[in-house]
């Protein structure tokens, strides 16, 4: 319905300027997010998790504004807000895995090893990609109204060509989302699997794809992004920080220190620099949304690997599930519980 100039001049002293036509929903309206950390292979844990929670409250789900994701995880939100189910998803990881992440000695030859090139060709994971999501485009997943269907994919641009002066290009974050804007653009036109592709085009293990890598770069853990998308104020509707709810589900961390400084140049520290990437910002991302929405709305759950679990190793499946089936996921339970 319409606004009142009354009403609009009364949520631009509320929330500053709006655009024309945004509108701010009620604030007992809440707004649900689920956002899924990237970690290959290891989406497997979040998706036991989510499957346990089914059981544990069938049709939770159903509430879901937004999935948010990256890399893996923007995999599993894509998948899930296609309509699938987290048991459909897992079945992909477990009899899709190896292909994905399968090795041909010629691709080895070619590359030197993986001196010169990514260490898998990215053939196999597009096609379980496209059989996965099909040629489905980010709005067809919108539903009730335009306001569930939501998706929040983080990416990131080597290219930053589109209108950008040259003088200006520069790489940059990219947060791929469908919500729909009150003014400007959102990725609504563009397609799922491709999307899929890009945030998962992790550095070494892929090569970009259309320009693109893996969002892990700067948000292995998109909660934070997600709620700033949430947040933004070019929405056509306009949420309230104050309706909104997250669950955050982690992929695992690796349990990793050193006792003494690292004195180290760059053969030294190249083989830690993925775990520096997607481990080393994860926490940052829970210390702010935990702030800004407070204990009783946010709830994150991951879970420590020990000395690590690759992210591309098949053989680690059958870990990986018995890991996300030992989660405590009573908290979430009760935030999910208070949907």
């Amino acid at each position: 319905m319409p606004i009142s100039s009354d009403e609009k001049r009364s949520l631009r002293e509320q929330k500053g300027v709006l655009f024309e036509g945004a509108v701010a929903p009620p604030p007992e309206q809440p707004y649900r997010i689920l956002s899924v950390d990237g970690g290959g292979l290891r989406g497997l844990i979040p998706l036991v998790i989510l499957d346990r929670l089914d059981e544990a409250k069938p049709g939770w789900r159903d509430d879901i504004n937004m999935f948010a994701g990256t890399s893996t995880g923007g995999l599993v939100a894509l998948g899930l807000a296609k309509g699938m189910s987290p048991r459909q998803l897992m079945d992909v990881y477990v009899n899709k895995g190896k292909t994905i992440f399968e090795r041909s000695l010629w691709h080895e030859v070619a590359n030197l090893g993986d001196l010169v090139g990514p260490k898998y060709d990215s053939t196999n994971r597009e096609a379980v990609f496209l059989e996965v999501l099909g040629n489905n485009q980010l709005k067809d997943y919108l539903r009730e109204n335009n306001t569930k269907g939501h998706v929040c994919i983080t990416s990131f641009d080597l290219k930053d060509q589109g209108d950008v002066s040259p003088e200006i290009r520069n790489w940059k974050a990219k947060i791929f989302h469908n919500i729909p804007v009150a003014m400007g653009e959102n990725d609504a036109s563009e397609y799922a699997h491709r999307v899929a592709m890009r945030t998962s085009a992790a550095p070494t293990y892929f090569c970009s794809y259309d320009g693109f890598v893996d969002g892990g770069v700067f948000a292995n853990n998109p909660a934070m992004c997600a709620l700033a998308q949430a947040l933004d104020y070019r929405l056509a509707n306009i949420n309230d920080i104050a309706s909104i709810k997250m669950l955050s589900l982690g992929t695992g961390y690796t349990q990793t220190h050193f006792d003494d400084d690292a004195n180290w140049g760059l053969a030294e520290w190249s083989v830690h620099l993925v775990d520096l990437l997607t481990d080393g910002v994860l926490e940052v991302a829970d210390f702010q949304v935990r702030q800004l929405l407070g204990s009783q709305k946010y709830v994150r759950l991951t879970v420590p690997l020990g000395k690590g679990i690759s992210l591309d190793d098949p053989s680690m499946i059958g870990t990986l599930l018995k890991k996300g089936g030992r989660v405590n996921i009573d908290n979430a339970i009760e935030l999910i519980r208070n949907w």
